[in-house]
């Protein structure tokens, strides 16, 4: 199990993490000059007063190659939690990245596509939590960066 981290420390792992927008295909996609990057990071973080197991599974070629849950304790919104991932691979290659969360259906997975990304490499945080409490809005998402000197 790895320890668990709180956000100071894990704000400084995700410097520059944007949120990722998950959807279509890139027209860059099948260039041949494009880079594959390689993970340098993974963690998650929850911003919610509810307990939860983040799930991450990392494909090639339609086969897993890394499978990792971490659990993440209820804690105060202004005062999230973190945990870091290890393990995963960090050779370059157009990785499938897919995370749910407890006991959610995989098929509700949100994914990365590393293909899509012309970089040297990625850190991915993935972040849930709620944020608009009278409409019940859960928030789920990958942020990303591309600073490999953090992950170094």
């Amino acid at each position: 199990m790895n320890p668990r981290i709180r956000r100071r420390s894990l704000l400084r792992l995700t410097t520059a993490a944007g949120a990722v927008t998950l959807s279509g295909c890139t027209v860059f996609a099948n260039q041949p000059d494009r880079k594959t990057p390689r993970l340098v990071r993974l963690s998650a973080l929850s911003f919610d007063d509810e307990p939860h197991t983040f799930h991450v599974r990392i494909e090639l070629d339609g086969e897993t190659v890394y499978r990792e849950s971490e659990r993440i304790e209820a804690t105060d919104p202004d005062d999230p939690v973190g945990a870091v991932f290890d393990g995963f691979p960090t050779k370059p290659n157009p990785y499938l990245l897919s995370t749910w969360l407890d006991d959610r259906p995989e098929k509700t997975a949100r994914t990365l596509d590393f293909a899509e990304y012309d970089t040297e490499c990625l850190g991915l945080n993935i972040q849930a939590g709620t944020y608009d409490d009278e409409a019940g809005g859960d928030r789920f998402a990958i942020a990303h960066t591309t600073n490999c000197k953090d992950g170094e």
